[in-house]
């Protein structure tokens, strides 16, 4: 009655229900609106207190967001033993997540002349150290997570503070979480998001929903309007897109493949950029708020309210705020 594998199954067992039923992250969004109605009205007026300007605002975010994007995928707790097979690329994956995350966190440290001040630190290299231990305990127990890990980190603080060019902050973070929200889907019971096969349709709608706003934020940033395609052809396209994109979602919610949810995105973004292309104009700074909305979803997936505290407080400061009309038009 007491026998220990029985009791481990049976609490493994509870755990798997109540993720299928209710998933956790779900709940704790819902439970975070308050927290989030707050940060609101009375954010914008804190953030100005910690030296928080719209002149310094993006690399205040990309600061903020690659930190903690650091520690939560160093200090979360997976455990690689729960990995399905040998070959997982998980390992990969994150060890690149947290290069690039890395260099973001470096350079807009050096935009905020927090990095200067970290190099004339007494202690600097013991700090440098610890950063490099913990990335290597994230990845025990296997060796050679643990050495990829440590090199990824170390190499990231390398290139970080060597490049000398400063990197566009909304559209890198927005591709660095991108490629994390794809590893959350590759093995979601290794992150404690759902169980391999059993999403809910509440995660996959979660997975398409800010997946979507990751693309809508990159094409706006870099698609311009030219309205230069024809009336006619603009209409067999945009239709054959959507049925692209209508096919990819259903395939997508049976199968919760990520080559699936790649394609989707990909035909999603083609979708936008014709749309875009063929009108004259979109609503003014639509990818800043495609990025802020990204944010807010991303936080709730990874079960993290200050990132999407952070997205609420970048909302403050945005100006001519885009209705549902200007969203549903890209599709």
């Amino acid at each position: 009655m007491f026998n220990e594998f029985s009791v481990l199954s049976t609490a493994i067992s509870s755990f798997n229900n109540s993720a299928l039923v209710a998933p956790f992250f779900f709940l704790a969004g819902i439970l975070s609106l308050p927290l989030l109605f707050m940060v609101y009205l009375y954010g914008r007026d804190f953030v100005s207190r910690i030296g928080w300007r719209e002149q310094n605002l993006e690399s205040q975010i990309g600061f903020s967001v690659s930190g903690i994007l650091l520690l939560w995928i160093l200090l979360f707790g997976g455990n690689y033993m729960v990995i399905r097979d040998g070959i997982s690329l998980l390992p990969v994956v994150l060890s690149v997540v947290l290069f690039f995350l890395t260099i973001l966190f470096v350079q807009t440290g050096k935009q905020l002349n927090y990095i200067d001040k970290i190099r004339n630190y007494k202690y600097r290299w013991l700090v440098l150290v610890a950063v490099l231990f913990c990335a290597g305990f994230s990845a025990m127990p296997n060796w050679y997570n643990i050495l990829l890990n440590v090199a990824s980190v170390f190499c990231g603080i390398v290139l970080g503070s060597r490049l000398r060019k400063n990197i566009s902050v909304i559209p890198y973070s927005v591709i660095v979480s991108f490629i994390l929200l794809i590893a959350i889907l590759m093995q979601p019971e290794f992150f404690r998001f759902g169980q391999l096969g059993n999403l809910t349709t509440i995660h996959v709608l979660m997975m398409i929903i800010t997946g979507f706003f990751a693309t809508t934020c990159l094409v706006a940033k870099y698609t311009n309007a030219r309205q230069k395609i024809h009336d006619s052809a603009y209409v067999k396209l945009k239709w054959l897109f959507r049925i692209m994109s209508l096919l990819a979602l259903v395939l997508f919610f049976m199968t919760e493949s990520v080559p699936v949810f790649i394609g989707l995105m990909i035909v999603t973004a083609m979708s936008e950029m014709l749309y875009i292309y063929h009108s004259k104009g979109i609503k003014k700074d639509l990818y800043k708020q495609s990025f802020m909305l990204f944010l807010v979803c991303f936080g709730i997936i990874l079960v993290c309210p200050v990132i999407s505290a952070i997205g609420i407080v970048y909302l403050t400061f945005l100006q001519n705020i885009a209705k549902a009309k200007d969203f549903t038009g890209l599709l």
